[in-house]
């Protein structure tokens, strides 16, 4: 875990000449993955608010590698997509990927389907376990707020 948040901390460029932080690179992972999403949908599917997620694509879109588009039937409707240098950022980002886990598969070896579903258990276990933590630290943090709140009152 402590290599993942290591290597997640760190900036790359992704094939172009703007370096870019995680956060940013799965921003543009989910626009490019779910064309048309806007700030609510990327930001439900990379478990942040609506707040942070704008953050993100407003420095995406100065950095010219999102376009908001308004909607043709709602002009308050606005879709995401990401311009030809986002896209290459997004493919580049989408070959590392598949570089990394060839590697590991590579080394990891074939597995009988018995260690499969051993090790499909243990992942699936960490992430369940990954999962409630991070929706009691979301409920603590709500409560927290929700108690500051009354007190100022």
């Amino acid at each position: 875990m402590n290599k993942l948040n290591e290597s997640e901390s760190i900036p790359r460029k992704f094939g172009i000449d703007i370096p870019l932080f995680p956060s940013e690179i799965h921003t543009l992972q989910v626009i490019g993955d779910h064309p048309e999403s806007n700030v609510r949908t990327v930001a439900g599917f990379l478990g942040i608010t609506p707040g942070a997620a704008s953050q993100t694509i407003t420095k995406l879109s100065k950095r010219d590698l999102v376009t908001k588009v308004r909607g043709l039937k709602n002009e308050k409707e606005v879709h995401l997509a990401l311009t030809p240098l986002g896209r290459t950022a997004y493919e580049a980002h989408e070959t590392v990927h598949e570089m990394l886990f060839q590697k590991i598969c590579e080394r990891i070896g074939t597995l009988s389907s018995d260690e499969y579903r051993f090790l499909d258990r243990i992942l699936h276990t960490v992430e369940s376990v990954y999962d409630e933590r991070i929706e009691v630290v979301r409920t603590d943090i709500a409560n927290e707020k929700s108690r500051s709140r009354e007190d100022e009152s």
